[in-house]
């Protein structure tokens, strides 16, 4: 089942790379094809608030170029002549004085203004990009929504949102990734499908809001009768987009399956892998066990050995004891008295 998201803008697949890149980040900035392009100021997008924007700008640019130079033209490049350039207006105030370091700002502020107007205000590549291809991409108030489902028997913008997430979901499988079905051109085929169910249902809006503008609040038999023939016509094309929609949800259903099927397929073989480790594991274990055994008995062993040499020792002093108790005391005494 698709899951419930935005929509995302749905851009002609035929457009270079870096265009539809640009218009698929997001829908700001960007016009719906089934309303008119606005038309753009006579100063190239550029609006009053730009030019007192720029101003302001210029004039912090002029007196501190070492604090906003960097993020207009570049870090590094803008560090190292914000920092030139602000070392020149300090030589110029030690140099010539106040008045002169004045005068040096205010013409480098008059000089700053009118070039971020025309530098860094504006157009940009992007909004550049969605006047030039505009009716080549949809957006979410190109298709209707729950007030066409009477007429329509169901909402064209939750049809898009459907189809969408399908496409998403098997360009964004692990099995598409892997090169799985490359027998099938998904990244291709599929944006292709997604921007002609687009285009359906963006006529299928226009027409049905036409339609409905048209018969207003009249009512009749005769108004009845035509509304249902004409009611009839859209259901029958909405009919056969239902079920290109449920294709691509099937599609990606059996995507989905098919991923946790790899899955693990990849778990299993990987257990597999494992399996001779697994066995030097359970060898390794018996001669643990075995090694267990022994390293206890060279313990009792050793222990066996520290109490052998603690009983050679006790017989040793004893041995000593006993012939130094044996002799005769005068002998011990003589000794004693010759020492």
């Amino acid at each position: 089942m698709a899951q419930d998201i935005a929509l995302r803008p749905v851009v002609d697949p035929a457009l270079d790379d870096a265009e539809r890149a640009l218009l698929e980040k997001s829908a700001d900035g960007l016009f719906p094809a089934t309303l008119p392009l606005p038309e753009e100021s006579a100063l190239g997008g550029r609006t009053k608030a730009d030019i007192w924007t720029a101003l302001g700008v210029s004039a912090v640019c002029a007196l501190l170029p070492v604090t906003i130079l960097w993020a207009l033209i570049g870090v590094w490049t803008g560090l190292a002549v914000g920092l030139a350039a602000q070392a020149g207006l300090i030589w110029v105030g030690v140099q010539f004085g106040f008045e002169a370091f004045v005068l040096t700002v205010v013409g480098a502020h008059l000089l700053a203004w009118p070039l971020i107007v025309v530098l860094g205000c504006g157009t940009d590549e992007r909004q550049r990009v969605a006047r030039l291809r505009h009716g080549r991409y949809y957006l979410a108030e190109d298709f209707g929504g729950d007030p066409l489902r009477e007429l329509l028997g169901h909402s064209p913008l939750r049809r898009m949102e459907r189809a969408q997430a399908a496409v998403t979901a098997v360009l964004q499988s692990q099995v598409d990734r892997e090169g799985l079905l490359d027998d099938i051109a998904n990244d291709v085929t599929l944006p292709a499908q997604q921007y002609e169910i687009a285009q359906r249902l963006a006529e299928l809006t226009r027409l049905a809001r036409k339609v409905l503008a048209a018969a207003g609040d009249a009512s009749g038999s005769r108004v009845e009768e035509v509304l249902r023939t004409q009611r009839q016509a859209l259901r029958l094309s909405s009919s056969a987009l239902e079920e290109r929609v449920e294709a691509l949800e099937r599609y990606a259903e059996n995507t989905r399956a098919a991923d946790a099927a790899y899955r693990e397929w990849e778990a299993v073989r990987e257990l597999e892998q494992l399996g001779e480790d697994m066995h030097e594991l359970v060898v390794n274990t018996v001669r643990d066990e075995l090694a267990v055994a022994e390293i206890e008995g060279l313990a009792d062993r050793s222990r066996l050995q520290d109490l052998h040499r603690m009983l050679d020792d006790a017989r040793e002093a004893g041995l000593l004891a006993t012939r130094f108790a044996d002799e005769p005391a005068g002998r011990r005494s003589g000794d004693s008295g010759r020492a």
